[in-house]
């Protein structure tokens, strides 16, 4: 009886340890970046020394970079990870040492025992790496549809929708890395997290005017403490074309890549 209990026990992908701190056994470990640099490795370490690792994990992205398998104990972790500017990095790669233009992040993550989600599928330790790099961790059962910020789908979006008003960007993954630059502010300042909300967001940052925050209508909006997942997009589409224009008249210029 004790063999099918720890059977199934394993199979949720959760053990409790003897000191009763949370041990996960057997894991997936993704890793979802939502900064502008491009990570080459992400490792979390628990306060035994067990690691998850992962490599390439994009700016921006992160859905899909998945390793397996893993075991990790306890509530305190450390996240560390080793990234560059690809951009800067591409200017660069004819010196042949381009070590230096890499940088390492360690922060600490605190996670307590959480309830492991209901289901049958693999179990996948989530690491979220914000743009103002911080960190933070969970669980899930779905290897699709976890990245809280889409700043991927937003930029396929853009690209897809208005790519003759975005200026001299080489591609799709060049704007990418642009608009996770560019959600430091819209997440950092404003918590822009609907998908709605960000594309919004994004066009008029990039098509409009890189200040267009800084119209009343649109700051009261994005200042307003009750704004709900779904608003901001609808007062950008209220906008008549006579404000759009105004603003893109007496405006800075719209986001560019250098900008």
């Amino acid at each position: 009886m004790r063999k099918r209990l720890m059977a199934v026990l394993m199979s949720f992908g959760l053990l409790a340890g003897c000191d009763g701190e949370p041990a996960y056994t057997g894991v997936s470990f993704v890793a979802f970046n939502y900064t502008q640099f491009d990570m080459d490795t992400v490792r979390l370490t628990d306060k035994r020394g067990e690691s998850a690792f992962t490599m390439q994990v994009s700016a921006g992205a992160g859905e899909g970079s998945v390793s397996c398998c893993y075991s990790l104990k306890g509530t305190e972790f450390t996240a560390k990870w080793r990234a560059t500017d690809s951009e800067i990095l591409r200017q660069h790669l004819d010196e042949g040492n381009t070590a230096q233009y890499y940088f390492t992040r360690e922060k600490t993550v605190t996670f307590p025992p959480e309830q492991i989600p209901p289901g049958d599928g693999p179990l996948y330790l989530e690491l979220h790496i914000y743009p103002d790099e911080h960190v933070e961790m969970a669980l899930s059962r779905k290897l699709l549809g976890d990245t809280r910020l889409p700043i991927v789908e937003t930029a396929r979006w853009l690209w897809r929708e208005h790519k003759d008003a975005l200026g001299d960007f080489r591609n799709g993954v060049e704007l990418t890395r642009v608009i996770a630059r560019v959600t430091k502010t819209s997440w950092g300042k404003y918590r822009i997290e609907d998908a709605g909300d960000m594309r919004a967001y994004m066009k008029m940052y990039f098509t409009v005017a890189s200040n267009f925050d800084q119209d009343p209508t649109v700051k009261a909006e994005l200042e307003r403490k009750d704004r709900k997942p779904g608003d901001f997009a609808r007062v950008i589409e209220s906008l008549s074309p006579e404000s759009i224009a105004a603003m893109k008249q007496s405006g800075t210029a719209p986001g560019a890549k250098n900008g």
